[in-house]
């Protein structure tokens, strides 16, 4: 299967997904509802699809998708910022954090990280200092945006029902982020290029998306899933196979 067949598939496997979730609960919404989840699924799709884009001659040498992550960045700044469908503040694109999440936040990044060094034995191993910066800034500064920004805020204006979860104003859109999270970091291809879904990563990462969308709602921002998202993502690429904290690797 070539590259270009890849990228049509993944692309495939998510669009058919979000297309299923998002019609099970179009009956319930209102036509103007309905409008707003279409926006939601081709938002979605189309994030998916720029992490595919050919990348840039001057970036071909690093090992890391970064023109990706930064394209997956800037189209959620622009969808806040240029269309009419959601605020900043509905999308959490505030430096203003409410006080009181911090206690959940470092138990729940302790509880994951600790079950994170239990899974691997400390195996982190020696990485590249590009490896490390990757991993303490990309996944919290590209995804945290699209998911709890800009895909949970379009859902919460949708399914405006919600319940106070341990502080926390929650409801059927935090869900669904969660299950789309989770898909897109369960399909995979295998070694002989079929598409697999892996249903223990789906498990793992609708946890850790639980715990960051918790994080956002709760801190009114998604900078505390933001820093979240980085700090678990680089807690065992600073962790060599003796336990010890090595920053720097060349």
């Amino acid at each position: 299967m070539t590259e270009l067949q890849q990228t049509i598939a993944t692309v495939g496997v998510h669009l058919g997904i979000s297309i299923i979730i998002t019609l099970l609960f179009l009956s319930f919404s209102k036509t103007e509802k309905k409008y707003l989840l279409i926006v939601f699924s081709f938002f979605f799709m189309s994030t998916i699809a720029i992490l595919y884009i050919p990348i840039l001659p001057f970036l071909e040498k690093l090992n890391y998708n970064w023109q990706g992550k930064f394209l997956s960045l800037i189209i959620a700044l622009a969808f806040v910022y240029f269309t009419p469908y959601l605020t900043k503040d509905q999308a959490g694109f505030s430096f203003k954090v409410n006080k009181s999440v911090w206690i959940p936040f470092f138990v729940l990044l302790a509880i994951s990280i600790g079950y994170n060094i239990y899974e691997s034995g400390l195996a982190g191993g020696d990485r590249t200092n590009e490896y490390l910066l990757f991993e303490l800034t990309m996944p919290g500064i590209s995804e945290e945006p699209i998911f709890r920004g800009v895909l949970l805020g379009l859902l919460n204006v949708v399914f405006i029902q919600r319940k106070n979860i341990f502080g926390a104003s929650m409801g059927w859109g935090a869900l669904i982020q969660c299950i789309l999270f989770g898909v897109g970091h369960a399909v995979y291809f295998d070694e002989h290029q079929h598409i697999q879904f892996l249903i223990s990563g789906f498990v793992i990462t609708f946890i850790l998306g639980a715990f960051m969308t918790y994080l956002k709602e709760k801190g009114e921002s998604i900078i505390p899933a933001l820093l979240f998202h980085n700090l678990f993502n680089g807690s065992l690429s600073i962790i060599n196979p003796l336990g010890v904290i090595k920053l720097f690797v060349f």
